[in-house]
């Protein structure tokens, strides 16, 4: 239950108050904190950030800046960013989520089944903090908690494809991954330069599987088959309410073969 509540009316006193109360967390669209306040062990104090950072999407230069506070449902009816964003941010399942739930907070939540976080890292994404800027898998394989003010999303080179799978349309996820293949039309391979395959779902935090990708890169999986071998053996579910390892295992395996697949057929 939120016990204390502050509201700061710039990026300075909201510094101030997250020094003076350093259990406190930032409180954005809520559908984190009041979700799961009376469930996990969520701090009775918040910092209401609406009158801090902003939401909004625009370009500059190449890049596509999304204010922090910008509603998934703003990235799903957007036209200008990339279309794999775009198409994560329709993964979550209802609109009135959509409309309260927003890309600052998602990062910041850090949940390892968010459907944002595996494509932001697949797309090389920053987050922009007061500190300055962190690429999102460095946010969240390190744990940082510094108060997000805006994400930046480079123009892909390549394809990007996102997948999930849940027992139903409104079950927690089982299957949230990202797959990015870059380009070189003077190498062989398809001309690929480099890949990135994040996954969420299978460990705490969302991982990428570099041994994956490398073999990707390099050539060495052949056959759709190949990588779905390759990723079982890179992985290692825990088995929960949501299924065993096995199950989990498997089904990551098919889905993220078959992304790989997609950005390869995309690209040719």
């Amino acid at each position: 239950m939120i016990e204390k509540y502050y509201r700061p009316a710039d990026l300075r006193e909201a510094a101030v108050l997250k020094s003076e109360n350093p259990k406190a967390v930032y409180l954005a669209g809520g559908t984190q904190v009041n979700q799961f306040s009376q469930i996990r062990n969520v701090s009775e104090e918040v910092i209401d950030i609406r009158n801090v950072v902003s939401a909004g999407i625009k370009k500059e230069g190449t890049d596509t800046v999304i204010g922090a506070l910008t509603t998934l449902q703003n990235l799903a009816d957007s036209d200008i960013i990339p279309a794999a964003l775009k198409e994560a941010a329709g993964f979550i399942p209802t609109r009135n989520i959509r409309n309260q739930a927003t890309i600052g907070g998602n990062i910041g939540a850090g949940r390892p089944d968010s459907f944002l976080i595996p494509v932001l890292i697949a797309l090389a994404a920053d987050a922009r903090t007061a500190e300055g800027n962190i690429p999102v898998e460095d946010y969240i394989r390190d744990g940082h908690k510094e108060l997000i003010l805006d994400v930046h999303v480079p123009l892909p080179v390549g394809a990007c494809v996102v997948v999930k799978e849940s027992r139903s349309h409104v079950a927690l996820p089982v299957v949230s991954t990202a797959v990015s293949l870059t380009v070189d039309e003077g190498l062989p391979n398809y001309g690929l330069s480099g890949a990135c395959v994040a996954v969420g779902c299978v460990a705490p935090k969302t991982i990428r599987l570099t041994e994956v990708e490398e073999a990707i890169v390099s050539g060495n999986l052949k056959t759709r088959e190949d990588v779905e071998a390759a990723v079982s053996g890179a992985i290692n579910p825990p088995s929960d309410i949501l299924g065993s390892t096995e199950y989990k295992t498997h089904i990551n395996s098919v889905f993220i073969a078959d992304a790989v697949v997609s950005c390869l057929e995309a690209l040719a």
